[in-house]
């Protein structure tokens, strides 16, 4: 199934996280596939003429990793749950015996139990945003942090319990690279939830959220016993951004186990050379036609046959030309452009074909244009409100047995991080800020400055095993960027 998110990561670019889930474990090849219409107001100058393909693979970046492995805080607290239990075994084996494939093993498990405890984190406090009853939130909370608590504690006492806190080697700074990120996600996570029930709570905020006040105070004491790097207050603006960088590399780190490596290449070389290879055919065939048909008829070495050759070769040279042209008009509809082969610890999980074109609102599929909805007197009917209309396409064939052998875990699927970066849709469109003017009365009146907007519409059109249906996202823009997006 698939599952579609989207989000503004910063002021010119967009998110979508598209997760990718096996219905069923037992299937040997999944494939989704996915079309995406994007709806360009004609205004902002985005046309088959001034945006190739280069351009929008250079805009639209994605990202492929493997969806992190579901567990709640409360089963990973049982210290006989799965992540737990994996991490304190590859330890004691470590421990017990060195070389480089327990020591691949360590590594992997901490960063596969650091990617749990994040997601599960994640979820819980999503979970706890929804509620409405102040008591229900005060006691989820609290029951939240009993279960991390438990966490870490078992966490940091791993080392001594499975002997590898004694070894004089680098293994023990990987235990501790991840405690740090765990620091880091608790602490990261946390403020921002709080940020956001703050608002939402107003008064009723600290007598829900007073269970937070300890735990963070016992956070902070211990990251600085370890000597962890703290955010401080705005005027240590280059302590700052070592503390920033720093929490970068740790996230590269412990999510590098779960991102796929991908290999890509041109889905239509072959097939496009062969097709140039008949065009350059087709022009031959005419050019030698007009030349046979003259030197039979004028005889050789006459002025007929030589400007007949003339000016076959000038057709013969635009001809291949719009051949050429002509099949790669057909090839871009119907041909994926570029096909990605995945894979992670050099173990093949499955490929993906990317293609994008830009169609004619007229040849849109009658579903397309119904999710569009042009509804108001203004756009319908108006060719001068005109969009201009990109199509990507997406087919991602997932191997489900090569995925179920490449963990312990249960790994269902992959998540794709498409992000859009929008710097070229705002070249050609006008000024934020727009003065216009309101009646006062008696002949007097002041100026407003109005804020002019744009919208880009993405309809998104998903297929797997038999089912269609269809997504839709609104995305409010101006000159200085991203304003808001919305699911319609």
């Amino acid at each position: 199934m698939f599952d579609i998110k989207g989000d503004i990561h910063d002021r010119y670019t967009l998110e979508f996280k598209i997760g990718y889930s096996r219905s069923d474990e037992k299937v040997k090849v999944s494939d989704f596939v996915m079309d995406t219409w994007l709806f360009l107001p004609d205004s902002m100058n985005i046309n088959q003429g001034t945006y190739t393909k280069d351009d929008f693979y250079r805009d639209f970046r994605a990202m492929l990793r493997l969806i992190t492995p579901v567990f709640s805080l409360e089963d990973i607290a049982n210290p006989a749950c799965l992540p737990l239990t994996r991490l304190k075994t590859q330890s004691a084996a470590l421990a017990r015996e060195i070389n480089q494939e327990n020591e691949k093993a360590y590594e992997h498990q901490i960063k596969m139990f650091c990617n749990i405890v994040r997601s599960a984190y994640r979820d819980e406090l999503l979970r706890i945003s929804r509620l409405t009853s102040e008591d229900t939130i005060r006691q989820s909370i609290e029951t939240m942090l009993v279960h991390v608590r438990a966490i870490l504690r078992q966490y940091r006492a791993i080392p001594k319990e499975t002997g590898i806190s004694m070894l004089a080697t680098d293994y023990p700074k990987w235990f501790r690279l991840g405690d740090e990120w765990l620091c880091l996600t608790f602490d990261m996570r946390t403020y921002n939830f709080l940020d956001s029930l703050k608002k939402r709570l107003g008064e009723k905020y600290e007598s829900v959220t007073h269970s937070f006040g300890a735990f963070l105070d016992e956070q902070k004491e211990y990251e600085l016993s370890q000597h962890f790097l703290q955010p401080m207050e705005k005027e240590q603006s280059e302590h700052n951004r070592r503390f920033l960088h720093r929490a970068g590399q740790l996230k590269k780190y412990v999510e590098s186990d779960l991102y796929l490596l991908a290999h890509t290449k041109s889905n239509t070389f072959v097939l496009q050379q062969i097709l140039f290879m008949l065009a350059a055919g087709v022009s031959m065939v005419f050019a030698t036609v007009i030349s046979f048909s003259f030197q039979k008829t004028f005889g050789n070495f006459t002025m007929p046959l030589f400007i007949a050759l003339v000016v076959s070769y000038m057709f013969k040279d635009r001809i291949k030309e719009l051949m050429r042209f002509w099949f790669a008009q057909k090839l871009g509809s119907k041909i994926y452009d570029f096909k990605t082969t995945l894979a992670l610890s050099e173990k093949p999980i499955g490929w993906i074909k990317r293609g994008m074109d830009f169609v004619n609102e007229s040849k849109l599929p009658k579903e397309v244009r119904k999710q569009r909805g042009r509804t108001t007197e203004l756009e319908t009917g108006n060719t001068a409100l005109r969009e201009q209309v990109i199509i990507f396409r997406q087919h991602l064939s997932m191997f489900g047995k090569n995925l179920s052998t490449l963990s312990h875990y249960p790994l269902n699927g992959v998540n794709e991080i498409l992000r859009v970066n929008l710097r070229e849709f705002l070249r050609h469109i006008d000024s934020s800020h727009v003065p216009i003017f309101v009646h006062d009365g008696n002949a007097q009146f002041h100026e407003v400055q109005v804020e002019k907007v744009y919208h880009l519409h993405f309809i998104i059109r998903v297929r797997y095993e038999g089912t269609e249906s269809f997504r839709r996202f609104r995305v409010c823009l101006n000159r200085r960027g991203a304003i808001s997006i919305e699911e319609d």
